[in-house]
């Protein structure tokens, strides 16, 4: 088997990512038998000449940059995983993208991160293998403790996109809330209750998210961040905008909130955003281990993994 990254992101992972995940698959798919490889090169035709001259029973592509060289070029039938933020934002789509998507609707094979990525690759016409595999995590990496110390995490990139700069300058005042994550915001700025601690390793994730009672996500799009299912394996209640609920049920420790209830600015809906992260600070010693209970049987990898070898087997299996 071979799992393929686009190059872009450092061995280790700095944090959460795509290839977390793809190590992950690695681990538990060893364990189940498979001989696997993972290719995390910028050059794409590099990564199509190994691929080719090793032969792998299965392919599994997590660069959408590469999707078009692959359809052109390589020998062999591959799967293909869209981790695009804006998948679902199609009026923030540049000509770039819409492009790059046309690619997407040529793979042989589609594994969709919900089910709702999965039919909006059917509304555009594709006609190829697809199936959904939810994100997994290993839930026994990730330390918890029974309290939290009644503060809000907000976690990752700190970027536009996820629109961490408009938070803080929300909650500022209000509430306390720590900032984590590569800085990629120029116009982000701590306040006085709204503080940025830089950057975590994954094992600083995996050990001290369980300090806070809460993370908050709410973010103009997301695909099925890792950062929210870490949070709660760690103990966390969330406040997430929509687009970061994918896979999630309907539960009291999780509240979803309109993705562009940040960038409205009302007065109401500040308050929402207050009350929402409050509640969720104030109830989270009631709630810590069923979240944690909740993660493992939904999202940890022993279960998520039979899914993915039903995919593989039929995808190998295809006339």
């Amino acid at each position: 088997m071979a799992f393929i990254a686009g190059g872009y992101i450092p061995i280790p992972p700095r944090s959460s990512s795509i290839l977390t995940l793809i190590q992950e698959y690695k681990y538990y798919s060893e364990k189940n038998g498979h001989q696997v490889d993972i290719f995390n090169h910028q050059d794409v035709r590099q990564v199509i000449d190994s691929i080719d001259r090793d032969r792998y029973d299965f392919i599994h592509l997590h660069a959408g940059g590469f999707v078009s060289e692959f359809n052109q070029n390589l020998y062999q039938r591959f799967c293909f995983t869209s981790h695009a933020g804006h998948l679902f934002q199609l009026d923030r789509w540049d000509d770039a993208f819409k492009q790059e998507f046309q690619s997407y609707l040529n793979a042989p094979g589609i594994i969709a991160l919900s089910p709702a990525s999965q039919q909006l690759f059917l509304d555009a016409g594709y006609s190829g293998y697809i199936s959904t595999q939810i994100n997994g995590i290993d839930a026994q990496k990730i330390n918890r403790q029974e309290r939290g110390n009644g503060k809000a995490i907000c976690l990752g990139w700190i970027q536009p996109r996820k629109q961490q700069r408009l938070l803080a300058e929300t909650l500022d005042g209000k509430l306390a809330i720590d900032f984590v994550g590569p800085l990629d915001d120029p116009d982000f700025r701590e306040g006085v209750t709204t503080k940025y601690l830089g950057i975590w390793s994954l094992a600083d994730v995996y050990h001290r998210l369980t300090e806070y009672s809460c993370l908050v996500l709410i973010s103009s799009g997301e695909i099925a961040p890792l950062v929210v299912l870490e949070a709660m394996a760690a103990g966390l209640s969330i406040v997430v905008s929509a687009s970061a609920s994918a896979n999630l049920h309907l539960k009291d420790f999780i509240k979803v909130l309109p993705d562009n209830i940040l960038r409205d600015r009302t007065p109401e809906h500040q308050q929402i955003i207050c009350e929402s992260i409050a509640s969720s600070i104030d109830e989270n010693h009631l709630y810590r281990q069923e979240i944690a209970d909740y993660i493992w049987n939904n999202f940890d990898f022993n279960h998520t993994i039979k899914n993915y070898e039903r995919i593989i087997e039929e995808f190998i299996n295809l006339d």
